[in-house]
């Protein structure tokens, strides 16, 4: 449900990897949440920390590997200023603000920090 609130909808294609990236990146993230609190479950306040981290990593994979769906992302530059006379647009671009660094960010955004399990974390010996 979060992957299509932000608009990207799952392939049901048999040939999609579709589900085995996400499957790959739920267990990832479980995995390295276990690992940091030394639990055995994810408690039910790293839940939607959980499922962000997923679909970050999801995210994340799909464009590093250029299957990202450019009909359902759009990397486009958006128009700033438009003159008619003499036809002149400007985007509004700056250098570290493009769209696929806003994606970037949004993607650090969604993958969090282990900041957020010192809460949960459990010593062992």
């Amino acid at each position: 449900m979060r992957l299509s609130a932000f608009g990207v909808t799952l392939s049901s294609d048999p040939s999609s990897s579709d589900d085995l990236l996400l499957k790959f990146a739920i267990d990832k993230v479980t995995n390295h949440i276990n690992n940091q609190t030394n639990l055995t479950i994810i408690p039910v306040g790293l839940k939607s920390i959980a499922i962000d981290m997923a679909v970050g990593e999801f995210l994340l994979t799909k464009k590093s590997m250029g299957f990202l769906d450019s009909e359902t992302l759009n990397f486009e530059a958006v128009a700033k200023q438009i003159q008619d006379g003499d036809t002149n647009v400007v985007f509004a671009i700056e250098a570290n603000n493009t769209p696929e660094a806003q994606f970037n960010a949004f993607l650090a955004y969604l993958q969090h920090n282990e900041a957020d399990f010192t809460r949960y974390r459990v010593l062992t010996w």
